[in-house]
This record gives C-alpha cells, structure tokens and sequence, in this order.
C-alpha cells in the first residue's frame, strides 16, 4: 500500500468515529481540532502552518509543510452546565415540580485526522476529517424545564479535500470543498396537565430527529513577507443543511391534542467565517501568533420543523461574533516543544433569544500544551484547556415558554464552564 493511500484509510477510519459523539461549543462552533490547536487558543492557527491541521484552518500552510504528512488525535469535553431556577403555570404561578441537579452538559470525544501529500515543489494535497460543529445538552425527564426542552443534540461530520499552489517561495493559495453530514435532535415533554386543566393527564413526550447531507468551499492565503513572518487569511462558507427524519411522540400522548407521529422536514444554515491570523518568530525559539475570527452567525434565525402537524418553529436570532487570541511556542530542543494561550470567544446567542439547548455566554479561553518529537518521524502533542463563561439568564427569553401552551415559564441561570484535553500524533511519510 502507498503512503498516501495509508495515510487516507488512517484518516477514513478515525473520521468514522465522528459520527458517534457530539461536544458542545460556542454558540455550536468547535474549534478544537487539533491539540496545538488548543494550546494556544488557536491563536496562529490559520497562519503558523507547522502540523497537518493546516488543512482545515488554512489549506494554503500545506505549501509551507515538509514533504507529506499526516496528523491523528482527539479531544476530550467535560462540560459543566449547571441551571438554578425554576418553573411556573402563568399566569396563576403555580409552581412547577422538578429535580435540576443534574450536570446537563455530556461528555464527549470529538476525533481529528488530517493527510498532506507532496504532488510536486508547488502543488500539494490534503484532506482533513472534522466536527466543525456540535453540541449535547441532555437534562433529566424530571427537570424543571422538561417542557421547554429536555435534549438537543447537533452533530456534523465534515470530509474536506484540498489543493495548495506555491505562486513564489513566498506566497501560497489554496482552495477546497467540504462534504458536510448533519444530525440533529430535539425532544421534550409535552404539559398534557395544563392542556386538560382541570383533569389530571400525564405528559406526554416528542423527539425529533433528522438528518442529510450539505456541501460547502474554502479558500485560503499565507504569505511570508519578510524571514520569520507569517500572514495567513482564510474563509470557510456557509452550508445549508436540508435535513429530514421523523417527528414522533409518545404512546401517553392524548388523541384529543391532535398531533400525530409523521415524517418531518427542516432546513439549518451552519455559517461562513473569515479568519486572519499572524505568526511572528520573535528569536529562533520563540513565536507568537494572533487570531482573529469573523463568524457570520446571523443567517442562523429559525428552525421550522415541517411535518403533517401545525409548523413548530423555533425562533434563534443568533448575532454575528467574534474571537481573538494570542498565543506562543517555545522550542525547548529539538524534541521538546511548550505551547500557551489565551483569548476571548463572543457567543452569537443573544439574551431574548436564549434557549436550554444552547445557554450559551461570551467565554474568556487558556491553554497550555507540549509537543515531544519521539522520533525523527513521529511526534505526539498534548494539551489542556479551561474556558470560564460568564452567568447565563434565561429570564429575558422568549424560549424560556413551552412551544406547545405557552403556558409554562422557565426562570433561572446557568453556570458554565469547559474543560479539554487533546492529543494529536503527527507523522512524516
């Protein structure tokens, strides 16, 4: 077998498991697709092009690589959504019973595997297998918010092939496309006893879920203008997702609220992103890199689920945001390599629109990793990384109401917060 044809069954094999786990993220974007990646915060990661994930942060560094290469690992979530509140039937304020102690946020393992090939001096080839977006939220039947939501879960799996062109010893480009699966869940309890009010009636419960296939592209710059100096730019499209499954309810549904168990359609746009990045050698050791991310989350505003019932929409707003960080490397040796981070991710939801799936709030990010070259061929880079977020309310939102009486008000905030841990294996040919 060839080196590039092991490099592609290695990367196939590991994209697979994509399909298996689900993380959450800002707003649902994931980042963290590589463990230099998280060190640094992902500062330079569109421009200091020194490992394969070059090929999804910004195809152009695979110009800039040493001969072909590839690149396998995976990052560990450990979330922690907490809610503190409570529900209520409006407008009499009779409380709702309920049970918030459990941790909502899911644990999750999000793999990353990428494969660079040398064709010639000037033309490279990459491929890279990622989870550009995610998100698990997963609360208790019992939970005071049951009738808002009791899961959401949104999965892609992304399989992006790319070209790089060296124009001069000094200038690359480089452009891809993006075959892009999506999966996405929702489910909830339905107050049946607000419904038939005065008479006692057990909740019923829905879930929907769905899923297909969206197709986007990628352009990318990196320019060294001057020794030790890296300018990189890249853009990343939207992809419209037309997805379609099933919309069920439960056999403790009555027949008298009239909603059926039927196939069920939907469309989500996931957006572009543009990303400019420097990385300046400051002594032959020692780098720092910058970036800085324009994510265009305002065409994420509904989602309407289409099915033989009435439409349910659900209403989103997100707004555009925005993330910068700086990091640097260290080279200790030619074997051992530290790496550290910080910066400042903008959330795209916004108060009046804040939902249980995604109680999501602008977050401050530190990293910290290393890299240890085992041989002249085979490296292993690990890193850890907290993001602290700020308190997250949902008395302002309008998704704070059951869909289905409008009857049932949640208030309360969040706690949250996210670990990770990362581990990448790269590899020369």
């Amino acid at each position: 077998m060839s080196s590039i044809s092991r490099t592609l069954a290695i990367i196939v094999g590991v994209g697979t498991l994509a399909q298996a786990d689900q993380a959450v993220a800002s707003g649902f974007m994931i980042r963290e697709n590589s463990a230099e990646g998280l060190a640094t915060a992902f500062a330079g990661a569109a421009s200091r092009a020194d490992e394969p994930a070059t090929v999804f942060n910004n195809p152009a560094g695979m110009s800039f690589l040493e001969g072909s290469q590839t690149q396998i690992g995976g990052t560990v979530v450990l979330p922690g959504i907490h809610f503190t509140g409570s529900a209520s039937v409006q407008p009499f304020g009779i409380p709702v019973p309920g049970d918030n102690s459990r941790q909502a946020g899911q644990f999750a393992f999000i793999p990353h595997a990428y494969g660079t090939y040398e064709i010639n001096d000037k033309w490279r080839f990459g491929i890279a297998i990622t989870v550009p977006f995610g998100n698990t939220v997963d609360y208790s039947e019992n939970w005071s918010g049951r009738y808002v939501n009791i899961k959401t879960g949104v999965l892609t799996a992304d399989i992006n092939p790319n070209l790089s062109y060296k124009i001069t010893n000094r200038v690359a480009i480089a452009a891809g496309f993006s075959a892009q699966y999506f999966k996405g869940e929702l489910a909830g309890a339905i107050p049946q006893f607000a419904i038939f009010f005065p008479n006692p009636a057990p909740d019923a419960y829905y879930r929907f879920k769905a899923d297909g296939w969206g197709w986007g592209y990628n352009v990318g710059l990196l320019a060294e203008p001057f020794d030790g100096t890296r300018l990189g730019l890249t853009y990343r499209s939207r992809v419209n997702h037309p997805i379609s499954g099933q919309l069920g309810f439960s056999s403790s549904l009555s027949p008298m609220v009239g909603l059926v168990t039927s196939q069920a359609t939907t469309s989500v746009n996931l957006p572009d992103s543009v990303t400019a990045s420097i990385t300046q050698q400051i002594t032959p050791e020692f780098s720092l890199s910058s970036d800085v991310q324009f994510t265009h989350w305002s065409i994420f505003k509904k989602v309407v689920v289409t099915s033989a019932n009435p439409t349910f929409t659900f209403d989103e707003e997100y707004q555009d945001s925005w993330m910068v960080s700086l990091g640097g490397v260290y080279r200790f040796d030619n074997q051992w390599t530290f790496r550290a981070g910080g910066g400042w991710d903008e959330t795209p939801v916004r108060d009046g629109f804040r939902d249980v799936g995604v109680p999501d709030k602008d977050r401050w990010l530190l990293g910290a990793g290393l890299g240890y070259q085992l041989t002249d061929s085979v490296g292993i880079d690990v890193a850890y990384a907290h993001y602290f977020a700020a308190h997250a309310t949902m008395n302002e939102s309008i998704n704070r109401i059951d869909p289905f009486t409008g009857a049932v008000f949640l208030q309360g905030q969040y706690n949250n917060h996210l670990d990770w841990v990362s581990v990448s294996i790269r590899t020369k040919l």
